[in-house]
């Protein structure tokens, strides 16, 4: 752990306090609202712990040394629907008096839930894998997270939920003096973040709430009017402001039943959190040009977050912004997190008393800051850079959850991943290249009667390579493709070979769809050849009943490509009724070859007839070449050895043929 100090990282430490402070007021009292006002000190608590804590721990083991972890918009607005949900059912039961209990147990639950299941993430390196999380539900999950931010946003500001009455209220008037402030204070924000000055934002911050704050008191305005009508954070000064031990004395009144049936949000919630740490860890990477271990992170803000639920504070996770403003101010160490941690947690010594000298419109004004630009950035920016059928799943997603809940965000996500993954599956074809004897020859060197044989039924054998996963639909396509090739040739199909060199897997729908293969090649009489088939698909034909074990008329399996062709040319000369493939002699192809009868004889007078016994080597790798040979009968392999030491074979001559001719003419 690096902690050497110098200037900028301590500037940094004392900065970024002022923004996360801010926005963790904000997430408190957007959360704490209404009917849960009273507990708004205990709501300050809970923000302001997570915050100092997970700071804290990003400070001591993140790979990236100025790293600042904090609350994060996202994860509140799931927490907001959470409190909502339950509020709204606990307060229709009669059983208000317990609501706030109830409600913080279920969002320090709801943290710890994060912690495991981060934890648990990066333990099982599972961050490879979470880089594949749909770009468009990860949109929709955080344009959701927009709209809620934004709509809480107007509800601090006006202390009433959105309702028509609330329109009729605006109507006539009322609240537009705060919200005019909050929408005006929020652009200046969003201005002052987007400057190139990186002391802009928070500056901006303590300036405009200490021009309301001094508006107020030149008004001659008492503090506690200020407080009623939502111009300061109404707050009792006798209120409790420690999670914990509010929660460890009024255990006994916390409905555990309302939690269980919410349960479902703690998964959006998950969700929602892991997808934030990977899009902040995607910016900063780019942003500094660091390379960081996802796994490592997961775990590190699994950490963080058991140890704030259990201290009572809230979910927290990597923050981008922070990350990239102290990054961008200079600093590079860790006592900025440190300091950013330890003054988080300063206020709380303070009590809740101070807290009712913030300005509400500042909190409205933020949460509105932050909505909007997530409103922005994922409903109307990515509008240009997402592909039509990409942002229609968005809006999907984004409605569903505005509409209902984000655990049906969820159900709709995954539902439109997956029909997004078949879709786009099934546009990568199966078949990668596909050609027949008359245009790829296995590594046979053969006289040149059986070569114009194999020419001529050249489309009697048929080579398919295929590739990437096969499944039910691309399964399908490729039987499909085969009885196009089949009904169009010309000649009658003798044998196909599928080489699954490249292919990934095969599940078992495909391996079904593949039995009808095996039935088409019964009835049409071609023989069905795979090469290069792993262990695990070669499995999974077997299970399917495409192949068999033991001995099978129907299908063979060869371990490389050139053996299965090999194969395939020698059947289909032997079942060839052509006139050139009769018996030739030795004599008879070199007057072929020559094209009279007084050359051979010439040529006989420098042959040395030798003849050699199977294993026998001709000459090997590497030799000075100083001999011809005429192969009169037989087969000759020439083997290539690396040097790492694998031997391959690189071609087979059969009778009727010449060796060593090109090392002898080039004297190599």
């Amino acid at each position: 752990m690096n902690l050497q100090i110098n200037l900028k990282d301590i500037i940094s430490g004392l900065i970024t306090p002022i923004m996360i402070i801010a926005t963790s007021l904000s997430y408190a009292v957007l959360i704490f609202s209404g009917p849960l006002s009273d507990h708004l000190a205990i709501g300050a608590g809970f923000s302001l712990i997570g915050a100092g804590v997970t700071a804290i721990v990003f400070a001591i083991a993140s790979g990236l040394p100025f790293a600042i972890s904090g609350p994060d918009s996202k994860a509140v607005a799931v927490m907001a629907s959470l409190v909502v949900m339950i509020g709204e059912d606990l307060h229709s039961k009669g059983k208000a008096d317990i609501a706030g209990v109830t409600i913080l147990a279920a969002l320090v639950l709801g943290t710890l839930i994060v912690g495991v299941s981060s934890y648990i993430c990066g333990a099982l390196k599972l961050g490879r894998w979470i880089r594949f999380m749909p770009y468009p539900v990860i949109g929709g999950f955080m344009a959701a997270s927009g709209w809620f931010l934004f709509v809480g946003a107007i509800r601090v500001l006006t202390q009433e939920p959105i309702s028509l009455k609330l329109l009729a209220d605006l109507s006539n008037g009322a609240h537009s003096s705060k919200l005019i402030i909050g929408v005006l204070f929020a652009l200046a924000l969003h201005i002052a973040q987007c400057s190139r000055f990186p002391l802009a934002f928070p500056t901006l911050l303590v300036c405009g709430g200490a021009s309301i704050l001094a508006a107020i008191l030149y008004s001659g305005t008492p503090l506690d009017i200020a407080r009623e009508s939502g111009w300061l954070i109404k707050i009792s000064a006798t209120a409790v402001d420690a999670p914990t031990p509010w929660l460890i004395t009024s255990a006994s009144k916390i409905e555990l039943q309302e939690i269980l049936n919410c349960s479902g949000q703690y998964l959006a919630l998950v969700t929602v959190v892991i997808a934030t740490l990977l899009l902040s860890i995607m910016a900063i990477e780019v942003e500094t040009k660091n390379d960081i271990d996802l796994d490592h992170e997961l775990r590190l803000n699994g950490l963080a977050n058991i140890l704030a639920g259990l201290a009572g504070g809230t979910v927290g996770t990597l923050s981008v912004s922070r990350t990239l403003f102290s990054f961008r101010i200079g600093a590079r160490g860790r006592i900025s997190g440190f300091l950013v941690g330890a003054l988080c947690l300063f206020p709380l010594a303070l009590g809740p008393s101070a807290l009712g000298f913030v300005p509400m419109p500042i909190l409205g004004a933020v949460l509105i800051q932050l909505g909007g630009s997530m409103l922005y950035e994922w409903l109307f920016k990515s509008w240009r850079l997402m592909q039509p059928a990409d942002y229609l799943q968005l809006c999907i997603i984004f409605l569903t959850i505005v509409s209902f809940d984000f655990v049906a965000g969820v159900g709709v996500g995954i539902i439109a991943a997956c029909v997004t993954f078949v879709i786009n599956t099934a546009r990568v074809r199966l078949v990668k290249h596909a050609m027949d004897r008359g245009n790829f020859s296995s590594r046979v060197d053969r006289p040149i009667y059986q070569v114009e044989t194999l020419q001529k039924n050249g489309s009697r054998i048929q080579i398919m390579w295929l590739h990437g996963f096969v499944f039910f639909g691309s399964a399908h396509h490729l039987l499909s493709n085969i009885k196009s090739i089949i009904s169009s040739s010309q000649q009658p199909c003798y044998s196909l070979i599928l080489d699954f060199k490249q292919v990934l897997g095969i599940d078992s729908s495909a391996a079904m769809t593949l039995v009808k293969l095996r039935h088409l090649s019964e009835r049409e009489g071609f023989q069905l050849v795979f090469s290069n088939l792993s262990e695990q698909v070669a499995q999974s034909l077997r299970q399917g009943g495409v192949i068999y074990e033991g001995e099978d008329n129907i299908c063979r399996i060869f371990n490389n490509l050139d053996a299965a062709l090999e194969w395939c040319e020698d059947n289909l000369l032997k079942a060839s009724d052509d006139n050139n493939l009769l018996s030739h002699t030795t004599s008879e192809w070199l007057k072929l070859e020559l094209g009279s009868v007084d050359r051979v004889d010439l040529l006989g007078k420098y042959i040395e007839i030798k003849k050699f016994e199977p294993g026998d080597i001709l000459f090997n790798q590497g030799e000075r070449a100083d001999s011809l040979y005429i192969l009169s009968t037989g087969r000759v392999t020439i083997l290539f050895k690396s040097p790492e030491g694998f031997e391959f074979r690189l071609r087979s001559m059969l009778g009727h043929t010449l060796l060593g001719e090109m090392g002898l003419y080039r004297n190599a």
